[in-house]
C-alpha cells in the first residue's frame, strides 16, 4: 500500500499543497499518509471507502482525512467526479488545534473511527476552492503572507464545519428537501425568501430549520443569502447592470446589506470583482491577438 509523506510532498514554508483532481481516473490506489488533508467534491458521485469502511459522497460533500487514515476513491455507478485536494503539513492543524483551545471537540474530530464529513452549499465549495487558490497565488509572491492567511482560512474552516459536528448525521439530503432547494432557485421564490422556502418544503419551520443545520449546516436565512449572492455574481460579471439594480434584481431590499454580504462572501467588493474580470479578460484577449 502506497505511503506520502509530508517531506516529500508539502513545501515546509507554505504548508499546504492544494491541487484537483479532474477525474477518478486520475487518483490514488488505495493509500495512507503522515500529513492531513480536506478535499471536497465540486461535481458528481463517488464512492469513498476509508479504514474498511464505504461512504457515499456527492458534491458539496467535505471531508477531513487524519494521518493514517487509510482511504480510496471509487465510482459509483457510471458516476465520475472532480474533487479539489488540500494535503496539510501536520504541524500546521496542530497549531490551529492548539490555537481553538477546544481539547473535547479535536479528539472527537482525530479519534473517531471514520473521518468527518461536512456539506457545504456550491457557494461554499466555491469559497473553499478561492481561499486555497489564493494561497496558492501568493505562495509563489508573497510566502510570508500566504502563511497568515492559510492560518487564518484553516482556522475557520475548523471552527465552521468540524467543531460541533454530529459524527452521526447523515449526508444524504431527504428529497423534499432537495425539492425545496431546487424550487428556490427561481426567481419569484428566492424573492419570497423564507415564506417560499417553507411553504415549497411542506414541513414546520422548526423541522426544516434542524433539517438544514442537519444536512446543510446553515441556518435557511444563510442558505438564501448565499443563492442571492451567487445570482448577483453572476449578474456583475454578466451584464452591465448598476450594483443597485442587481442588489434589487436578486432579492435584497437593503443595498448596504448587500455590499457587507458580497465582500463578506467574495472578499471583494461587487464592482471590484467586476473590474478584476473585465481586466482578465482583456488581458486573455491581448494573449490572444498577440
Amino acid at each position: 500500500m502506497l505511503k506520502y509523506t509530508e517531506e516529500n510532498y508539502i513545501d515546509p514554508e507554505v504548508p499546504v499543497n492544494p491541487f484537483r483532481v479532474e477525474s477518478l481516473s486520475q487518483v490514488s490506489p488505495e493509500h495512507t499518509h503522515d500529513f492531513y488533508e480536506f478535499f471536497v467534491i465540486e461535481e458528481g458521485r463517488c464512492r469513498h471507502v476509508v479504514n474498511g469502511v464505504s461512504q457515499s459522497l456527492r458534491a458539496g460533500c467535505l471531508v477531513f482525512i487524519r494521518p493514517e487514515d487509510v482511504h480510496k476513491y471509487e465510482r459509483e455507478g457510471e458516476e465520475d467526479c472532480r474533487f479539489y485536494n488540500v494535503p496539510c503539513r501536520h504541524s500546521l492543524i496542530g497549531e490551529a488545534l492548539a490555537y481553538l483551545g477546544e481539547t473535547e471537540m479535536a479528539g472527537q474530530l482525530l479519534q473517531s473511527h471514520l473521518p468527518r464529513v461536512a456539506m457545504l452549499s456550491t457557494t461554499e465549495v466555491g469559497e473553499f476552492v478561492a481561499l486555497f487558490e489564493r494561497i496558492k497565488l501568493l505562495s509563489a509572491i508573497d510566502k510570508p503572507k500566504a502563511r497568515i492567511v492559510l492560518k487564518g482560512g484553516l482556522v475557520e474552516l475548523l471552527t465552521r464545519y468540524f467543531f460541533n459536528l454530529d459524527p452521526v448525521k447523515q449526508t444524504e439530503i431527504p428529497l423534499w428537501l432537495e425539492h425545496a432547494l431546487g424550487k428556490m432557485q427561481l426567481k419569484d421564490n428566492l424573492h419570497r425568501g423564507l415564506p417560499a422556502l417553507y411553504e415549497l418544503s411542506g414541513r414546520s419551520v422548526g423541522h426544516v430549520n434542524r433539517a438544514f443545520r442537519q444536512y446543510l449546516q446553515q441556518t435557511p436565512t444563510e442558505y438564501l443569502n448565499q443563492l442571492k449572492l451567487k445570482a448577483a455574481r453572476n449578474l456583475l460579471l454578466t451584464t452591465e447592470l448598476r450594483v443597485v439594480e442587481i442588489a434589487l434584481e436578486c432579492g435584497f431590499e437593503n443595498v448596504s446589506h448587500f455590499y457587507h454580504q458580497f465582500k463578506k462572501w467574495y472578499r471583494q467588493a461587487p464592482l471590484d470583482l467586476r473590474k478584476s474580470s473585465n481586466l482578465k479578460r482583456a488581458s486573455s484577449a491581448g494573449s490572444k491577438e498577440g
